[in-house]
């Protein structure tokens, strides 16, 4: 054995100190790859920039029906501030200017599909608002560029002035008054969307006439009183009403009657009349235009069980959102027995704004 170890480990003075500054660099190296993981894991990566990042992109594309405020506007001339107001995203809205700024036009509502950036349901929410001015065109070839552009103008034609209401006259009548078609359009718009002129200076108020115009109008402007309308005397009472019952109020067509049934349901029943305010599509215009012949009668709503409901049939109703049902079912699981529903604002379960807006829905059996 000493003569094994004498043969191999046996280093001159040379070899000695050449595997000490081995050793040293060896060393070195281990320690030097310690430090730097050791501050590679202490360092935290800043993100923060990138979820702006993010966040910026999906504002761009998000649409904002629900504080939108939904008017009959011409996609060829609104304004990207209207445009944003009718609740449609960025995105959007600087693809319809785009589509604008490239010379294209619009020529009837459904024209607006062809911007690539609007999704289907805008449009769907927004189609009934399209009203397009009518235009003709003429075509002169361009010679420096071999292409042909197009002028419009606008046909004229004699007026014929004479007493009429704004909430009943025809189309026609509203031509024959000096109104441009689009602009006898969009009054029958408003009006089959529940809105009513209550007095003759209300008509500035469409989309598209002219101050001036409007003023000379004014003195022939005769409205019936509201207890002339038809329907007027009608009272439904909306936690009974079928579709069909509904559709019997100005301004209720097919869609609304079914949307505000559907709602309903979901509900479990009204307690308010105001509830019809959170009806899809429901204008302030058409909501005040039908409010007087709304009434609730002696109709208790259904109500979910909070001892015994899951988190699918919580989530179910338009009240509850998932927050709200997984501190409903915490509690259930910390108190085993709900006794009361005020236990949930109680036991700081749910905030006394929460607990408002869904005590009427809700019961322990």
């Amino acid at each position: 054995m000493k003569k094994f170890f004498k043969e191999y480990f046996n280093f001159s003075k040379r070899e000695q100190n050449g595997l000490i500054v081995l050793f040293v660099l060896l060393i070195a190296i281990i320690g030097t790859n310690i430090f730097v993981s050791a501050r590679k894991q202490s360092q935290k990566v800043d993100f923060s920039d990138f979820e702006t990042e993010i966040d910026n992109f999906l504002v761009y594309q998000q649409t904002h029906f629900d504080d939108s405020e939904l008017f009959a506007f011409d996609p060829n001339t609104a304004s990207r501030e209207d445009l944003l107001r009718l609740g449609l995203s960025p995105k959007s809205v600087n693809g319809i200017m785009n589509y604008r700024d490239k010379g294209y036009k619009f020529y009837k509502p459904e024209d607006i599909t062809r911007v690539r950036t609007l999704k289907p349901e805008e449009y769907e929410v927004i189609k009934d608002y399209i009203v397009i001015e009518r235009q003709s065109y003429s075509k002169d070839y361009n010679h420096d560029n071999n292409s042909y552009k197009y002028s419009n103008y606008e046909a004229g034609g004699q007026t014929e002035l004479f007493e009429f209401d704004p909430n009943t006259a025809t189309k026609d009548e509203l031509e024959r008054l000096g109104f441009k078609t689009w602009q006898a359009e969009n009054i029958v718009k408003y009006r089959n969307k529940g809105g009513h002129f209550k007095q003759p200076s209300d008509i500035t108020k469409i989309h598209g006439v002219d101050a001036d115009f409007a003023e000379k109008l004014i003195p022939y402007i005769k409205i019936e009183s509201h207890s002339q309308i038809a329907g007027y005397d009608i009272l439904v009472n909306i936690n009974t009403a079928s579709a069909g019952d509904f559709q019997m109020l100005k301004g209720i067509g097919e869609a609304y009657s079914k949307r505000i049934v559907a709602y309903r349901e979901k509900l479990g029943g009204f307690v308010s009349v105001e509830q019809l305010r959170e009806v899809y599509g429901m204008t302030e215009e058409l909501y005040n235009s039908i409010s007087e012949n709304l009434e609730i009668k002696g109709e208790p709503v259904r109500t979910i069980n909070i001892n015994t409901a899951d988190f699918k049939t919580l989530v179910s109703h338009p009240y509850i959102d998932k927050n709200i049902a997984n501190a409903i079912l915490n509690y259930r699981e910390f108190a085993k027995t709900i006794k009361s529903t005020d236990e949930l604002v109680k036991q700081k379960a749910l905030s006394n704004s929460e607990y408002e807006k869904i005590s009427k829905y809700i019961s322990v059996e």
